[in-house]
């Protein structure tokens, strides 16, 4: 995974007291890295946050380099079930008590939101990040990030995949509509899958990629059964997961809201 293309939207602050603070001054680094300069410093520092998932960047990496894509499948599996199971329902009384041993303001209201938007009672701290950015934050065990904050990274990551597969499969309804065919949805969803960090396409079931160029050889797909069958492979975990209210139901996917809103 690139470094600087998750870094890319993340906040960059720069350190020192109010007091000793000059007025900031926001710009771009060589890189394009948004950064926040103060006047009479030439010391650039990126956000706690920044520096989060950068360490989050190198663990990832030896992780995926470490474990095959089968052991990579168990591993999110027992943290899908630590964030968002059983095992989340049975420690939760610890986790909404924890707090980051820090004396840092930021970190410490960052755990404090995500755990009221886990007991539905605020704003998700991790809303509008990149899936990249999401997928890190809800799949890493170093300790940066609180379980509860964690949560919060799968809720975002969980809506926004499951925004994508209700986009894909009203494309391709309308594309077979059109043509009869449904080749350039797969080509999309072929590209897709290709992206996604080793551990979510770890959860794909079998061997999608081959299963579904077998499917651009096919000269007519059966629509209805095709369609079913692609909202099982897309649908895996993505949004099957307990919400932290009512409130978050809109982010909830599962086949039967696919299928009505792509009809």
């Amino acid at each position: 995974m690139d470094i600087q293309k998750v870094l890319n939207n993340s906040a960059v602050v720069t350190r020192g007291s109010p007091v000793e603070r000059q007025q900031p001054v926001v710009g771009s680094d060589e890189s394009g890295l948004t950064v926040v300069r103060e006047e009479n410093s030439s010391e650039q520092q990126i956000s706690n946050l920044a520096r989060q998932l950068a360490a989050a960047v190198e663990r990832a990496a030896v992780r995926d380099a470490k474990l095959s894509r089968s052991e990579l499948a168990a591993l999110a599996s027992k943290i899908n079930d630590k964030l968002s199971g059983g095992s989340y329902a049975f420690s939760k009384t610890s986790y909404d008590a924890f707090l980051p041993d820090t004396d840092d303001a930021e970190l410490l209201e960052r755990a404090r939101q995500a755990t009221a938007f886990a007991n539905g009672k605020g704003a998700n701290p991790f809303a509008g990040l990149s899936t990249d950015q999401l997928s890190l934050i809800a799949y890493d065990e170093g300790g940066d990030f609180t379980v509860n904050e964690r949560r919060a990274a799968s809720f975002e990551l969980s809506g926004q995949r499951a925004a994508w597969s209700v986009y894909i499969v009203q494309k391709m309804d309308i594309e077979r509509q059109q043509s009869g065919r449904t080749d350039q949805g797969i080509h999309e969803i072929i590209d897709y899958y290709r992206t996604l960090p080793s551990i979510e396409e770890a959860q794909i079931p079998g061997n999608w990629e081959v299963d579904f160029m077998m499917l651009l050889n096919r000269q007519e797909v059966e629509w209805p059964e095709f369609k079913t069958s692609l909202v099982d492979i897309m649908a895996n975990d993505w949004g099957k997961r307990e919400q932290p209210s009512k409130a978050h139901e809109d982010v909830t996917f599962d086949r039967g809201s696919v299928q009505d809103k792509s009809l």
